[in-house]
């Protein structure tokens, strides 16, 4: 069964998680790029009331065509208790997911919030289904433990697992 991971990052935490999880079920990777406008100073408070709004932007690759693939799986940082916004603009520009099943996955630094219940509307107003949602503190990106846990979460209704 193929499986691909879309995840997007910005300090590398998700792209970290983002790897495992394609180590354990030898998944394709695609990397999402937030390509809007942002001033240096301002940056992260634009993208966090985008987040909170539940807003999309730019991104790289614009379209994403999963049809290949058996199951996906999303992962995010959390940007003000919700996905990123360009996670959100990924899960928009999927060609070929309706029917799929789908896992998400967040990283964040205080609390996912409602990262899985925004995550689990995006994914089904898409027409996937979501069958699991699992989440990691940034303290414990490094801890091989709990990586693992969060993989194994994430993971354990994937075909190939």
């Amino acid at each position: 069964m193929n499986v691909c991971i879309i995840y997007h990052s910005e300090t590398g935490n998700t792209r970290h998680v983002a790897q495992h999880i394609a180590t354990a079920c030898d998944g394709k990777l695609i990397d999402i790029t937030d390509r809007g406008s942002y001033n240096r100073l301002t940056r992260f408070l634009v993208q966090c009331k985008m987040a909170m709004g539940e807003e999309k932007t730019e991104i790289e690759p614009a379209s994403i065509d999963v049809s290949g693939y058996d199951q996906l799986v999303f992962g995010s940082p959390v940007w003000a208790f919700k996905p990123t916004p360009a996670i959100h603009a990924a899960i928009d520009a999927l060609k070929g997911c309706e029917g799929k099943k789908a896992t998400a996955f967040c990283t964040h630094g205080g609390k996912p919030g409602q990262t899985a219940e925004v995550f689990q509307k995006w994914i089904e107003a898409r027409g996937m289904k979501c069958v699991g949602n699992a989440n990691l503190h940034q303290n414990d990106i490094e801890n091989e433990k709990k990586t693992k846990e969060l993989v194994s979460v994430v993971i354990k209704d994937l075909p190939s697992a």
